[in-house]
């Protein structure tokens, strides 16, 4: 048997947007290569130019994937690339606006907080950002097994280093090799899944595993052994990447330990990809066996729901806060999966939509607030926001109110389509279980705006200054030690910077006021995030839904 496929230039043309992403991340590490270096010394400092260069030259590949994106919206023929392994029909088109939208406003958060924290080595941060997308946008828009394992190792080997990106901290550190560790895991069920899959289907395409699945369960035969064991084994692993439960554990640490702009970008678009993907294999190509696995998605997303509310009341850091909210968004999208259908994937593509404004927005301002530490965004550091930075504390809670579903924002509109969705999908009680779970999940999204609006903040403490302190060295934002014999104490000198001292290691903490001109392009992701937010939730639904359900259709041929 010979098998012969010459890739055209139309292949190359359906999968522009990736491409100008690729581009652009090797334009990034070549400039990055050129670009001066204070003292000389790449692996002391980073010159001032970077900051800027760096970031605005990702901004633009994003802008560029974007335009790309909607040039074959219009002119393109939405056939599948690369023979049929990867689509560029109105589905992967739309999850490819999702996706760089969560890109192009991570990016923009970076800057700042890695001026502040003085991080080095840009150059491989952006590359990895974008480089991270473009996994997203192949699991998203895959069309057979092979790609959608490639997209998720892609995107998962730059996140395992993004979330570890801040050397110092061990929180960072500790996010990293935890995702790493149960990430594979969960690669590893996936890819078990995938096998047995090809080995019931004797196929790795979408198109044809379905007409084998389709052939199988012809005149209500049931699903055979080995296909029941691979829907488990796959179920297993999309859940892990959409964080649902019971397999959230590594969620709030993940997310509390990685850099917030990380966290932003990850929360969404890992997330947005997965459930994609997860729509594409169950809703499309193990359509014939929905009634085999719809019981078991149905009590995942009923748990999902349920659990992740409940876990979110008692977190008191707004991290894990807002990542036992993403369990629980997770749980409310997967009601999507169950119902199936034109309008099930439709809820799931504009509910994402949504959610990648204003969960993006939400960890936007947490960025602003994070120090080297990891400190800044627990209860006891908000209590007051209102009276020492009420710009950030109003826009926090704007977002906060948006994710409980608080109408005019986006969350209302995301919500309300979705569970109008699961009634007129014969599933009233998914919108039963949906509305009393949302119900009682903004008790802890007002808890954190009460804390910030109406609890005055703690007295700042001036601690004494111990005779033998050992003198803690700025450079570069690197850690210093203590002398033998000397006291480690921590100190406050000023209000631009304090003094941590963790495990006998004493560590610069750059203050959350930032000593330079990088914060317009944070200040632009929040004000962007801000109007993407209000127009999803007023204008954008009347057009955005329409296109959401042409994008389903196309997936479901």
């Amino acid at each position: 048997m010979t098998f012969t496929y010459t890739v055209s230039a139309a292949d190359w043309g359906r999968i522009a947007p990736v491409l100008v992403l690729v581009g652009m991340a090797l334009v990034v590490m070549l400039v990055d290569v050129v670009l001066p270096h204070a003292g000389g010394k790449r692996t002391k400092d980073t010159g001032p130019e970077n900051f800027v260069v760096l970031p605005l030259l990702a901004f633009l590949g994003v802008l560029g994937a974007i335009a790309a994106t909607i040039v074959l919206f219009v002119m393109g023929d939405h056939q599948p690339a690369f023979n049929n392994m990867v689509g560029s029909d109105y589905g992967a088109l739309y999850a490819n606006l999702i996706l760089l939208t969560a890109s192009g406003l991570g990016i923009l958060l970076s800057p700042q907080f890695l001026k502040r924290l003085q991080l080095v080595h840009q150059g491989e941060y952006y590359a990895l950002f974008l480089f991270a997308t473009v996994g997203m946008m192949l699991l998203a828009s895959a069309t057979n097994f092979v790609t959608v394992f490639l997209g998720i190792e892609l995107l998962s080997l730059a996140l395992y280093i993004l979330c570890a990106f801040v050397a110092r901290r061990r929180a960072s550190q500790e996010s990293g090799m935890k995702y790493f560790l149960l990430s594979s895991f969960a690669s590893a069920f996936l890819l078990y899944g995938i096998a047995l899959t090809y080995g019931s289907t004797n196929s790795t395409s979408f198109r044809g595993a379905a007409d084998a699945v389709s052939l199988v369960m012809k005149g209500g035969n049931a699903a055979p052994a080995m296909l029941l064991v691979a829907m488990a084994l796959m179920s297993v692993g999309f859940a892990f990447k959409v964080s649902a439960v019971p397999f959230q554990a590594w969620t709030p640490d993940v997310y509390q330990g990685a850099p917030a702009p990380v966290t932003a970008f990850m929360s969404v678009g890992t997330k947005a990809a997965a459930l994609i993907a997860f729509a594409r294999v169950f809703d499309v190509v193990l359509l014939p066996a929905h009634a085999t696995w719809m019981p078991v998605i149905w009590a995942i997303a009923v748990l999902t729901m349920v659990g992740g509310n409940i876990m979110a009341v008692a977190q008191k850091n707004v991290k894990r806060m807002l990542a036992y909210s993403s369990v629980a968004h997770a749980g409310y999208l997967m009601i999507g999966i169950v119902v199936g259908g034109v309008d099930g994937i439709a809820s799931i593509l504009f509910y994402l939509f949504c959610y990648a404004f204003i969960n993006v927005g939400a960890f936007g301002v947490v960025s602003f607030l994070e120090r080297l530490d990891n400190s800044g965004s627990d209860a006891s550091a908000l209590r007051g926001l209102w009276h020492r930075r009420p710009v950030l504390a109003g826009l926090l809670a704007f977002f906060l109110l948006s994710l409980a579903g608080f109408p005019p924002m986006a969350g209302f509109a995301g919500k309300y389509y979705l569970f109008y969705t699961a009634l007129v999908g014969g599933h009233p009680e998914l919108l039963i279980i949906g509305v009393l779970a949302s119900v009682f999940g903004m008790y802890y999204y007002l808890r954190f705006i009460a804390t910030m609006f109406m609890e005055a903040p703690e007295k700042e403490v001036q601690p004494a200054v111990a005779p033998a302190a050992t003198p803690v060295r700025r450079a570069s934002g690197k850690l210093s030690t203590p002398s033998r014999g000397g006291t480690a104490v921590a100190v406050k000198p000023a209000a631009e910077k304090e003094v941590k001292v963790e495990s006998g290691v004493v560590a610069e903490v750059v203050d959350d006021e930032p000593r330079h001109n990088l914060n317009w392009m944070a200040w632009l992701s929040l004000g962007l995030s801000v109007i993407g937010a209000l127009a999803m939730g007023t204008v954008l639904p009347f057009w955005l839904v329409d296109l959401a359900r042409q994008a389903a259709e196309a997936m479901l041929k």
